[in-house]
């Protein structure tokens, strides 16, 4: 350390700061999260916009309290762009972004509007970050009251059911079938719960050996649509993610068919990127694009919003109309799913702790009468 000061103060650089980098501060964490990336877009577009080189925009980044991993790919980034590297090819060389990002930072350098689209896909991060972070406030009281059963569930179980049984067992009465299913499943979890556990591991990792299989995963992720409430939650963001692709793209200068391609690549959904995909090789065979996305599925709504830009030249206001409508959609069902699942658990865990303590006092009861 003291030979790098050496050194860097003969060449006029005073170094103020240091810190040791450590092996896991080049590998953690596997993806950056997303108050650092909206401080990097947001960056990145101002300093563009003024006019300043791509590798001076980098230089002057900073970004507040990042972990070292992103200190240190945003200067192998700079060392990227000196080799001669584009900066969506530097950017997918860190393995911080995702894949949207990358292609979204490709479309812009090839059309020449890299501040307007990082600016434009700033904006729009910060309204997903908005409704996640609003979605999980309004999950605070129902997590709790759902932690809360299952751990008097679990106390009852494990201490006050063994005592009842001992008791009930020295009496000569005959246990209604309620008490006698109760005792059967705390008997389980007290000696083989250790079974249900390994059981859940397994699932767990079945499912996601699953979901990185393609087929596989284009049936779970069929399933998951299908799932009341949360189901259509996803595939309302699915459709706006779409669309917010297709508008920035294409509203960009990207052709009709590379901004098709560049949604299929990006998005996070495999039923999607499959249709784009099927939609990629008919517009090549001379298709119109509402023709296209009525043959894959897409709703009649927007089918026909996309006909009507097709037939008046603005076919990016239509992406930017279904963007936003898919976008508000989401937005309304997740108010909707918010104010419904709080009183869904709280009946969940009222009826679950209620018919627990019902199986433990209805021998009482009975006892009672019989005396």
């Amino acid at each position: 350390m003291l030979l790098l000061q050496l050194q860097l103060s003969q060449q006029g650089i005073d170094l103020i700061n240091s810190q040791r980098v450590w092996f896991w501060h080049r590998r953690w964490p596997k993806r950056i999260a997303a108050q650092h990336l909206q401080q990097l877009l947001q960056q990145w577009s101002q300093l563009m916009a003024a006019g300043l080189p791509l590798l001076m925009c980098l230089q002057l980044t900073q970004v507040a309290k990042a972990p070292m991993r992103i200190k240190i790919e945003l200067v192998n980034i700079q060392q990227s762009l000196l080799r001669g590297a584009s900066f969506a090819d530097a950017i997918a060389l860190s393995g911080l972004f995702s894949s949207a990002l990358e292609h979204l930072i490709a479309a812009g350098e090839a059309s020449g509007e890299l501040p307007q689209l990082l600016a434009q896909t700033h904006c729009q991060l910060m309204a997903n970050n908005d409704l996640k972070r609003r979605f999980l406030r309004t999950m605070i009281m129902p997590g709790i009251t759902l932690f809360s059963g299952v751990l008097v569930s679990l106390l009852i179980v494990y201490w006050v059911v063994p005592q009842v049984a001992n008791l009930y067992a020295s009496a000569n009465y005959g246990l209604p079938r309620m008490t006698q299913w109760l005792l059967l499943v705390a008997e389980f979890l007290r000696h083989k719960g250790w079974v249900l556990l390994v059981l859940t591991t397994l699932f767990s990792v079945v499912v996601m050996a699953l979901w990185s299989l393609p087929r596989a995963r284009l049936c779970m992720e069929m399933g998951l649509w299908r799932l009341p409430g949360v189901g259509p939650l996803m595939h309302l963001h699915g459709q706006a993610e779409l669309y917010l692709l297709l508008n920035l793209t294409f509203n960009a200068g990207v052709s009709l068919l590379e901004a098709i391609a560049l949604a299929g690549n990006a998005s996070s959904w495999r039923c999607i990127s499959r249709d784009l995909d099927v939609a990629t090789v008919k517009l090549k065979q001379g298709q119109r694009l509402s023709q296209v996305f009525a043959s894959v599925g897409v709703p009649q709504h927007a089918v026909q919003m996309i006909r009507m830009g097709e037939a008046s030249g603005h076919l990016g206001t239509s992406f930017n109309q279904l963007q936003g409508y898919y976008l508000q959609q989401a937005q309304s069902h997740s108010l909707w799913l918010e104010q419904l699942i709080e009183p869904v658990l709280l009946l969940l865990v009222s009826v679950f702790v209620g018919g627990i303590l019902v199986a433990l006092y209805l021998p009482l009861l009975q006892m009672g009468q019989v005396m």
